[in-house]
């Protein structure tokens, strides 16, 4: 199988300007824990997660680090978290150059990108343009679609009804023809 049979499409997408706030309600609103992050012409520039919400000036998780740590880190880390955790904007707080896989990808190249790189989606790309998006959700689906043509199940089910009619015909002593 390959990323065109089983990724989602269309895709939803934001803008780097798009605010925090607008980003959390469409992913709420439409039960995603990811969007991938689009210019004005369309072109991927990043990708945003529910990962991304996780320390956040709203809700009290910033990151509370002691002034000799803060020193080791030096300025500059700092400053990014700093941004990330009072950000306004997608542009502040997502990931940019997200990896990305084509629609030709197969299952298992797809399986050893998410493990090897520790993220739950791919964005599905046609030269820079977003055409679909391939998550862990796709993923069960496809294991769930596929056990559902298994010959083990209809196997077990065929197994099933003999030995219930079995069982009622003992216990009410009527034979099937």
């Amino acid at each position: 199988m390959r990323a065109h049979q089983i990724m989602t499409r269309p895709v939803i997408t934001v803008t780097p300007e798009t605010t925090i706030i607008e980003a959390a309600n469409t992913m709420l609103q439409r039960h995603v824990s990811g969007l991938p992050v689009v210019d004005a012409a369309g072109k991927l520039v990043g990708i945003i997660s529910e990962g991304d919400f996780l320390r956040r000036s709203e809700i009290g998780t910033q990151r509370k680090r002691g002034r000799f740590l803060k020193f080791i880190l030096g300025p500059g880390k700092e400053a990014t978290d700093f941004v990330r955790e009072q950000g306004r904007k997608i542009a502040e707080i997502m990931t940019p150059e997200p990896l990305t896989i084509n629609e030709e990808t197969d299952l298992e190249e797809i399986v050893e990108l998410m493990e090897k790189n520790n993220v739950k989606r791919l964005p599905v790309t046609r030269g820079d343009k977003v055409v679909g998006i391939v998550s862990r959700a796709n993923l069960l689906q496809t294991v769930a679609s596929l056990a559902g043509r298994s010959p083990i199940r209809p196997l077990m089910m065929t197994t099933f009804a003999t030995v219930s009619s079995r069982r009622l015909r003992r216990r009410t002593g009527v034979r099937s023809a």
